[in-house]
């Protein structure tokens, strides 16, 4: 009797070790497939150029993706969540949007739906030149391409459409 409730002990034992062993493989494999735009994973590097005209600013982006047009779509997604959430560097704009803590995060669904593909940031973004890149602009690094592009964002209407969904103040409510 007593041998027969160790046997069950380790039957259990093993099967959960099992279980545990097969979820992380799925979750594994689940990961590799997101893409960077999926799963929220944002990496880029700014370099601040010129303020432009009527509330712009011009940087250049760096985003890497798994081929040219990728990285180019990255490219514009990032170079608005750079002025919104983290400033550029050397500009006028240091200081981002939004400097709420956590506000990515408490306005996830916003978000979520404004930086999908084909959303709203997409109206607030440009390319400077006529899309071409530079071959000084394009690298490899490991498996991904990491490209340099030069982008005009359009931060006061963005200020704006964050204004109008409530996520930043009115400069006029300050006073």
């Amino acid at each position: 009797m007593k041998n027969n409730i160790v046997n069950i002990k380790k039957l259990i034992t093993i099967a959960l070790i099992i279980c545990c062993f097969i979820t992380q493989v799925f979750a594994q494999k689940k990961n590799k497939n997101l893409k960077p735009e999926d799963s929220g994973y944002t990496e880029y590097e700014v370099q601040f150029i010129r303020v432009g005209l009527e509330g712009t600013i011009l940087f250049k982006i760096y985003s890497y993706g798994s081929n040219e047009n990728d990285c180019i779509e990255n490219a514009k997604r990032n170079a608005v969540r750079a002025i919104i959430f983290s400033g550029i560097p050397g500009s006028d704009l240091q200081e981002p949007l939004i400097t709420e803590a956590g506000a990515e995060v408490k306005y996830k669904d916003y978000f979520d739906i404004f930086f999908n593909k084909g959303g709203k940031y997409i109206n607030y973004v440009a390319i400077s030149n006529d899309g071409s890149i530079e071959a000084n602009d394009r690298y490899r690094v490991g498996k991904k391409l990491k490209v340099g592009i030069a982008v005009v964002v359009r931060k006061a209407q963005l200020r704006k459409e964050l204004q109008a969904a409530g996520i930043i103040k009115d400069l006029g409510d300050y006073f």
